[in-house]
C-alpha cells in the first residue's frame, strides 16, 4: 500500500536561485515536447523534400520514439551516476542538433537520424528537470513543481503545433527548423551558465555512494513503492494516451457528429485540463502532505467520467467540452506520482526512480 513516507533532501529555504535552475532544465523539457510533435506541423512539406509517402514519413518521424522509450530505463541511473548538469547539458545539444540535421540534406536517412538525436535527447528531460527540483526545493513543494514542469510539457506540445505551422508559413519548414536550432543551442547555453554542478549546501542527505546501474535498477524496481506508484502513474495517464493522442477525436465525432475540427477542440480540452489541473493538484498535496489521498481520490474520479463518457451513447458537443475538461482535470494528479517516487526511494536513486515511474 501506498505510504505517506517524505524521506530526506533538500531542507534550506527556496531561492530565487533554485527557481533559475528549475526553470532553465524546464525550459529544455518544454523544448523538447516543441520538437516531439513539430513533424506534424509540417508533414506536406516534409513529404515533397523527402519523397516519402504519408506512411513512409510517419515510421522515419517515429525514430524518436524507438530510442526515447528504451532509454527511459537508463535515463534516470545516468542521471544518477553523472549527475543532472553533464547529462542535460549534453543531451540538450544532441536534441538541438536534430534540429540542424533534419535540413542538412534531401535524403530520408538525415531524417531518420535528426529524429533518432531528439528522441535520444528528449529521453532525459523531464527526469533531469524533476532531479533538480529535488536537489533545490524541498520535499514539500515536488509535487506542485512536478504540475509546473508537466503544465511545461503541455504547453510545449500547443506551441508545437500552433507556433510552428505558422513559422513554416511565415518563414517555409527549413527556417523554422533553423530557428528551432537556434533556439535549442540558446538552452543548452542557459544550462550551462545557470545549472551548477553540485548539490545545494542545505541538502540533507545520509553518507551514501551512488550505486552502479544494476545495482540502482535492483533497489528501485524491488521497492513495492515503485511498483504501486507506477501502476497508479500509468492508469492515471491513460485516458491522456487513449483519448487524447490516439481515438478520442474519432470517438467525440461518433458520439457527438461534430466535424474533425470540432472534435479535435473537444479532446484538446483533455489537455487543458492537464495544464490548469497539474499545478493545483500538485500544490493541494503538498499543502496537505497527502499524496496516498489524492491519488485515491483522483482515481475514482477518473474511473466515473471515463465510465461516463463509456456509457453514454450521445452527448451535445458542449457537454463533450465539459465532460472531457472533468476528465483531464481528474487525471492531472497523475503529476504527485513523481513527487511520491523520490520521497519512497533513497536520495542515491533519484534519477532512477523517476525514470522508473515515467516508464511503467
Amino acid at each position: 500500500m501506498l505510504s505517506e513516507d517524505r524521506g530526506t533532501g533538500f531542507e534550506g529555504k527556496v531561492s530565487m536561485r533554485g527557481w533559475m535552475i528549475w526553470g532553465t532544465a524546464a525550459l529544455f523539457y518544454l523544448y523538447e515536447f516543441f520538437v516531439r510533435v513539430a513533424p506534424s506541423a509540417m508533414e506536406p512539406e516534409l513529404q515533397a523534400h523527402f519523397g516519402l509517402t504519408a506512411a513512409a514519413l510517419g515510421a522515419a518521424a517515429g525514430t524518436y520514439y524507438l530510442i526515447y522509450s528504451p532509454m527511459q530505463l537508463l535515463s534516470g541511473t545516468i542521471i544518477d551516476k553523472f549527475g543532472p548538469k553533464r547529462v542535460l547539458l549534453i543531451s540538450a545539444l544532441v536534441c538541438t542538433f536534430g534540429a540542424f540535421l533534419q535540413i542538412a540534406g534531401d535524403s530520408s536517412m538525415f531524417l531518420v537520424a535528426a529524429r533518432f538525436c531528439q528522441g535520444l535527447g528528449s529521453a532525459f528531460a523531464f527526469v533531469g528537470t524533476m532531479y533538480v527540483a529535488a536537489e533545490w526545493f524541498p520535499r514539500s513543494m515536488l509535487a506542485m513543481i512536478s504540475g509546473l514542469t508537466t503544465s511545461l510539457g503541455m504547453a510545449g506540445a500547443i506551441i508545437g503545433n500552433a507556433g510552428i505551422a505558422n513559422m513554416v508559413e511565415d518563414l517555409g519548414w527549413q527556417s523554422a527548423l533553423l530557428v528551432a536550432g537556434m533556439v535549442g543551442l540558446a538552452i543548452t547555453a542557459l544550462i550551462a551558465i545557470v545549472v551548477p554542478g553540485h548539490e545545494p549546501a542545505d541538502f540533507e542527505q545520509p553518507a551514501e555512494k551512488k550505486p552502479h546501474v544494476l545495482a540502482a535498477l535492483k533497489i528501485v524496481y524491488s521497492n513495492p513503492q515503485s511498483w504501486y506508484i507506477g501502476i497508479v502513474g500509468a492508469t492515471l495517464y491513460m485516458p491522456l494516451a487513449i483519448i487524447g493522442a490516439l481515438w478520442g477525436a474519432e470517438y467525440v465525432i461518433s458520439l457527438t457528429g461534430a466535424t474533425k475540427l470540432e472534435a479535435a477542440s473537444a479532446v484538446s480540452m483533455m489537455y487543458v485540463g492537464w495544464l490548469v489541473g497539474g499545478p493545483i493538484a500538485g500544490y493541494l498535496s503538498d499543502r496537505f502532505n497527502a499524496r496516498r489521498l489524492f491519488l485515491v481520490g483522483a482515481s475514482i474520479a477518473t474511473f466515473f467520467v471515463t465510465l461516463f463518457i463509456a456509457l453514454t451513447p450521445s452527448l451535445p458537443l458542449p457537454a463533450m467540452f465539459g465532460v472531457l475538461l472533468l476528465l483531464g482535470l481528474a487525471s492531472t494528479s497523475q503529476v504527485v506520482c513523481f513527487a511520491a517516487a523520490v520521497e519512497h526511494n533513497p536520495h542515491s536513486v533519484t534519477g532512477t526512480s523517476l525514470a522508473a515511474t515515467n516508464m511503467i
